[in-house]
């Protein structure tokens, strides 16, 4: 009879500890929505910019002024790791105020990062003619990788371009682009990016960071885009709008979280 009263007690001793866990689990998800398990990577472009010189002839939409007198190539901007490799004229979408508008033979630059870091943010001030000027803005270039990029101040005529002197400029530079591989995956589908936490940690918010590339081992414009997934909880999947976003012509380069106390 004592032993009956024993085993009983430690029966209900096992079911109170089974339902304490079981309410500590109560809401928790234990993995990734089935729909979602295949997105454990985060979506690559293979026709990404690589390190390495541009090939400027076979930049889309760009004209090289091999014989402009304007500055001696390349030109170096002092107190950055930037280079300008080559000046020209640019046809086609032009989108570094974040408008896609068309425009014909404005100015444009390639700019190469010549240092081991990450330019972050950049800004050069360039005269082109007595009291004219206009700013570019290389922004997240990895190290030795390049950029067409053109004023993002008003696109520049190449015609009224007469002189070509850097008056100012900064750079701010990174150790490393960060991406949450193995933590996020990626994937973009009709329109929107699929974002899945692979982990049972809540990210805070994710930002996902991307340039456009083109033709000749280059990026198009220093512009770079951001689309923000706000307060990504364990395991869940979410889907946000990704504007300016081509599987063909952008590059994911960047993935990041920041956790809000």
């Amino acid at each position: 009879m004592k032993k009956n009263k024993v085993n009983a007690r430690v029966f209900t001793s096992l079911l109170l500890v089974l339902v304490f866990i079981s309410l500590i689990f109560t809401g928790c998800k234990m993995g990734v929505d089935k729909e979602y398990e295949y997105n454990t990577e985060i979506l690559s472009n293979e026709n990404a910019p690589v390190e390495g010189d541009a090939d400027v002839a076979a930049i889309t939409g760009y004209v090289e002024d091999s014989e402009q007198k304007l500055a001696q190539l390349p030109y170096s901007i002092s107190d950055t790791d930037l280079v300008v490799t080559s000046i020209g004229k640019y046809s086609g979408v032009y989108s570094e105020l974040g408008e896609n508008e068309d425009v014909s033979e404005i100015l444009a630059v390639v700019v190469e990062n010549t240092s081991d870091k990450v330019v972050s943010y950049s800004s050069l001030t360039i005269e082109y003619d007595d009291e004219k000027a206009c700013s570019f803005s290389p922004t997240n270039l990895p190290p030795h990788q390049s950029a067409l990029v053109f004023s993002n101040s008003e696109a520049v005529p190449y015609a009224d371009v007469k002189k070509f002197e850097c008056t100012d400029s900064m750079a701010v530079m990174a150790k490393e682009l960060p991406l949450l591989k193995d933590v996020v995956g990626v994937d973009f589908v009709d329109g929107q990016f699929v974002v899945t936490n692979l982990t049972p940690d809540d990210l805070g918010d994710v930002y996902i960071r991307y340039k456009t590339c083109t033709d000749g081992n280059a990026f198009l414009g220093g512009i770079t885009y951001s689309v923000t997934v706000p307060d990504v909880k364990g395991y869940e999947t979410y889907k946000v709008d990704a504007e300016n976003f081509d599987e063909t012509s952008s590059v994911i380069i960047a993935v990041e979280n920041l956790k809000t106390e």
